[in-house]
């Protein structure tokens, strides 16, 4: 079981894939700025006072009021480097595997993860030697500018002594051209044992782990080092509301997508599409999350008789995959309308862009969160340690972006979705949806989902 700590790590990364910003219901701080640009100069205030968990928060709300505001993406990653940095020095478990290895294994545990980042993670630009040594090194650096992190390995050592070694470390190395990562392991390791001897350290794994956790958690703000092999668990609990909203007309709601979500929907749709009591259809996706990719892709094969669902592209040949719907006469033909808004993200928005491109349903709302890749756990085979059972098992694993999603038409959903009916109240999002979807019920021409309405603005 991973050390609580390191889950804490985990979730907070994770937290901008599992909750885009706050679900419908959710008032914002009431002090805050109802605008973006408001809240990002809150945000600001946040970095500047060195309270990043506020400012990661913050940025996340940012986003929600404006996916695309400028910068906001970088700024949202680079709080949330900050975040786990300072909660990792303020907690000695966090890296407790890490620090149980010998000095061989862990600057070899070091050179694992720039094989295996440069191997996985999505953009290969991003993840150059020469780059991850770089957020290594200025991971290092701010380790030395926190007092917890000196007060913890460096005790006793001279504030200005410390301050020195840091200006001289960064005029040594900030521009070096490390071109392989044999050269950047053999680099870090003369940069550890002049921080030894220099700073008094007992031991070189704080300074490696500095420059390991800079090459994991510089990418973007999904991906990030983990100290033991941990995933995230998987929401439970019910994801499928439905109610009947007059005679012939459903409502059906998904809060979340989990391995059950694809027979909830099945559960809840069947009776009616059976005994003939629907003839159309809405699908509220407002407010949803995401969770599980698969679920996702299941649950639009239940609507989808044929075509492609989603396309999976990245670097390493067993993620690039297209995900195509073969239900034929299996999927369910009720008409569809389908709601969605800021807080759609990820898995949901696979869903919502699947249906749409495929001539299925039109979009209702307003534009999605834009969370449009795939994340997995990659492990580190680097001195393994045995489970209860005599297993071995990882020490440490990369939570990583593995593949950019693209919908059926090849375009990118990072960024967002744009539904096809822009309201951007929700009552008069609601009333639309259900207009057409009566609209569609009454004339079967339509069943597939093509709109007699024209484009709506808010």
């Amino acid at each position: 079981m991973i050390h609580r700590s390191a889950a804490w790590a985990a979730g907070l990364c994770l937290a901008v894939a599992v909750c885009p910003g706050p679900a419908h219901g959710q008032s914002l701080d009431s002090t805050l700025p109802p605008t973006a640009a408001g809240l990002a100069e809150v945000a600001r205030g946040h970095e500047a006072a060195r309270r990043w968990e506020d400012a990661f928060q913050t940025w996340m709300k940012v986003l929600a009021a404006d996916r695309a505001y400028p910068d906001a993406r970088d700024r949202l990653a680079a709080c949330l480097r900050n975040a786990l940095q300072v909660h990792r020095h303020r907690d000695p478990a966090m890296l407790a595997r890490v620090m149980a290895m010998s000095q061989t294994e862990v600057l070899a545990l070091y050179g694992e993860v720039l094989t295996k980042v440069q191997a996985y993670y999505v953009d290969p630009e991003k993840v150059t030697t020469v780059r991850l040594f770089r957020q290594g090194l200025d991971e290092y650096l701010a380790a030395l500018g926190d007092p917890a992190f000196v007060e913890r390995y460096s005790k006793g050592v001279d504030k200005g002594a410390v301050a020195k070694f840091r200006q001289n470390l960064q005029t040594a190395w900030a521009s070096s051209d490390v071109l392989t990562p044999r050269q950047a392991v053999e680099i870090v390791s003369a940069v550890a044992a002049q921080s030894r001897d220099t700073l008094k350290l007992r031991s070189i794994h704080p300074i490696v782990c500095e420059f390991i956790c800079g090459a994991c958690n510089s990418l973007d703000e999904h991906s990030s080092f983990v100290s033991g092999f941990a995933t995230k668990p998987e929401a439970a609990g019910q994801s499928v509301v439905l109610r009947p909203v007059d005679e012939n007309i459903l409502f059906l709601r998904i809060t979340h997508f989990h391995g059950g979500t694809p027979q909830e929907v099945a559960d809840a749709v069947k009776p009616f599409g059976m005994a003939r009591r629907a003839q159309a259809l809405v699908l509220d996706l407002r407010g949803n999350p995401g969770g599980s990719f698969t679920a996702a892709v299941k649950t639009a094969e239940l609507f989808l008789p044929g075509g492609i669902i989603v396309t999976a592209q990245g670097p390493h040949e067993e993620v690039n995959k297209v995900y195509t719907s073969f239900s034929g006469a299996g999927a369910t033909n009720l008409p569809m309308v389908v709601l969605v808004d800021g807080d759609t993200a990820s898995a949901a928005e696979v869903l919502a862009v699947a249906l749409r491109d495929n001539g299925r349903a039109k979009l209702i709302g307003t534009a999605t969160f834009g969370k449009g890749s795939v994340q997995n756990v990659v492990a580190f085979s680097t001195a393994e340690e045995t489970d209860p059972a005599g297993k071995p098992r990882p020490r440490a694993a990369v939570r990583i972006t593995l593949a950019r999603l693209l919908g059926p038409t090849g375009t990118p959903i990072a960024g967002g979705v744009t539904p096809d009916h822009l309201i951007a109240d929700r009552d008069r999002q609601d009333e639309l949806a259900l207009d057409h979807a009566r609209e569609l019920a009454r004339s079967p021409g339509l069943r597939m989902g093509m709109s007699p309405l024209p484009m709506t603005r808010p």
